[in-house]
């Protein structure tokens, strides 16, 4: 039986200088362009996915599939034991843009009305999980102590985050437009990596920081019968 992961939750009341983090795709444009080993903070896009839960005053941010399964995370040397999942990511933003319109008969003799979409979702990838949680737990979450009185419904998640070279990684996936979904879909999966330093649960309105999460080189669990 899996051990289940439990982390020990620091709470610091203390005002962050800034209500919102950096943009995710100006700032991906940028770094794209002119890359830079830097650490900086990312507002986490708690909408995507499997939603964050409370509990008896425990905020609990799965990390449940959120494994980065592009050619480019997996080690170059394998053997049969190789986990090639090394990255997980944390989700920053989405953005959808519909271009030019066509017309293509899918089906024969029912012409219809195409659509060029262009989607573009940002994630931090990161492969330092371990700092945080165990990685071989399939249930594993994140795990913060917030204070009597929040409403978690009205809280944000902010990490900080250290880049390394490459600082971005890209990819694509087509779908053809059908019958069935008249859409040309493109999908561009963005990546900012580097290592995870800590996770704060906030208060969007003004930063301020509510339970926070810091790396701990020496949190490693095993799993265990």
């Amino acid at each position: 039986m899996m051990r289940r992961t439990f982390l020990t939750c620091l709470t610091a009341l203390c005002l962050h200088p800034t209500a919102h983090a950096d943009p995710i795709p100006a700032l991906y444009t940028q770094l794209a362009a002119h890359p830079a080993q830097r650490c900086l903070e990312l507002d986490i896009d708690l909408t995507h996915g499997e939603a964050a839960t409370f509990s008896a005053g425990t905020l609990s941010y799965p990390m449940r599939d959120k494994a980065v399964a592009e050619g480019w995370s997996w080690p170059e040397h394998t053997t049969a034991d190789t986990d090639y999942y090394l990255y997980k990511y944390l989700p920053l933003a989405t953005e959808s843009e519909d271009r030019r319109t066509y017309e293509m008969e899918d089906k024969v003799g029912e012409p219809q009305l195409m659509t060029e979409r262009w989607r573009y979702d940002y994630f931090f990838a990161f492969n330092n999980l371990n700092e945080f949680s165990t990685t071989d737990d399939d249930d594993a979450a994140l795990l913060f102590s917030l204070p009597a009185g929040i409403d978690p419904a009205s809280v944000g998640l902010r990490a900080e985050v250290c880049l390394s070279e490459p600082v971005t990684r890209e990819s694509t996936t087509f779908w053809k437009a059908t019958y069935g979904k008249p859409v040309d879909l493109t999908l561009k999966k963005r990546y900012l990596v580097g290592s995870l330093r800590a996770l704060h649960v906030i208060a969007p309105e003004n930063g301020q920081r509510l339970a926070s999460l810091h790396a701990r080189p020496d949190l490693h669990f095993s799993a265990k019968e």
